[in-house]
């Protein structure tokens, strides 16, 4: 596993982190998800990054292969907490590999940030290796997790702490956003917060499962909170600074995605669900109020293409009132 490791500074409370000894072709500028926007290719993961003493944020890769994904791992004395678990089995193997290269405790729990594929891909792995983990989840998630290798058996609905070696782990409710069952976890020995996928840095809103608008106000609950380091569950982490206002971006752009698709719904511009293309053929064009749509900040994100016409569906369908 590539190491790229940020080393703590002793007793600084704000956490300022060190550089990290990336690679020389890696511009940690750009704040795009894409891999290639980095200087990366897919040989580059998984790759990890201390952003605590015992705390790492892992990269793999997304099953597009065109950005990374993001887990958490908290390694204590007492067993390791992990957030997500990697898009398919191959990845989650090779999390099991690398969380034993860090450490001899077994992993406790597994809380489920998101209930989508890319982060949950993995788990059969990690049950295997730890057939006595615990998996944690919303509601919303269980149900969505009945077929998984791994599904929920304990739920948060508000809010739930663990104390596991000494280390305070606070898995969080705080609306439902990319997914509808979305989960944050709070660290406030270190003050870092992992966002899984309710904090996309430098991808496109995207909206398969979202609920928009709630999106936006439990973004605006996270900004609220006392902590130093905002992690998302794809794009890059960089330096604290850098993580809060890639936060701050990240719920612009989505301000301006439902800003303008609503425009457009006002002015009812169509969007139609085109069918799915088959396999191998081009995809079939963009609605017309994706060829209509200026989509401000958001405009040169990653996965935007895909991505754009699903989150005007999304949006129509909220302003429509008929959101699940």
């Amino acid at each position: 596993m590539k190491q790229f490791h940020w080393l703590s500074r002793a007793a600084v409370v704000s956490l300022a982190l060190s550089c990290a000894p990336v690679s020389a072709a890696e511009n940690t500028k750009v704040s795009n998800a894409a891999i290639e926007a980095r200087g990366l290719t897919l040989a580059d993961f998984p790759r990890w990054k201390a952003v605590a003493p015992n705390i790492y944020a892992y990269e793999g890769f997304h099953p597009s292969k065109v950005m990374n994904t993001v887990s958490l791992i908290v390694v204590t004395n007492d067993g390791v907490v992990l957030v997500d678990a990697m898009g398919d089995p191959d990845q989650g193997q090779k999390l099991v590999e690398n969380i034993k290269k860090l450490t001899p405790q077994p992993v406790k729990y597994l809380i489920v940030g998101s209930d989508h594929g890319d982060h949950m891909g993995g788990n059969g792995p990690l049950k295997a290796a730890w057939p006595g983990m615990t998996v944690i989840s919303t509601p919303a998630s269980q149900k969505a997790m009945e077929k998984n290798a791994a599904p929920p058996t304990e739920l948060v609905t508000d809010k739930r702490t663990l104390n596991v070696g000494g280390t305070e782990i606070q898995i969080l409710n705080l609306g439902r956003a990319h997914t509808g069952g979305d989960l944050v976890v709070y660290l406030p020995q270190s003050k870092i917060m992992f966002m899984s996928e309710v904090y996309l840095r430098g991808v496109f809103p995207a909206m398969r499962s979202a609920y928009p608008s709630e999106w936006v106000e439990t973004i605006k609950k996270a900004q609220a909170m006392n902590a130093n380091l905002y992690i998302a569950g794809h794009g890059w982490v960089d330096d604290a600074a850098t993580m809060k206002a890639g936060l701050e971006d990240s719920r612009k752009a989505l301000e301006a995605v439902i800003k303008e698709a609503k425009r457009l719904h006002a002015a009812k511009v169509p969007c139609v669900a085109a069918p799915a293309a088959a396999a191998g053929a081009p995809p079939p064009p963009p609605c017309e109020a994706v060829t209509k749509a200026n989509w401000g900040p958001a405009n040169d994100l990653a996965l935007k293409d895909s991505q754009a016409q699903i989150a005007v569906l999304k949006v129509y369908q909220e302003a429509d009132g008929k959101l699940p």
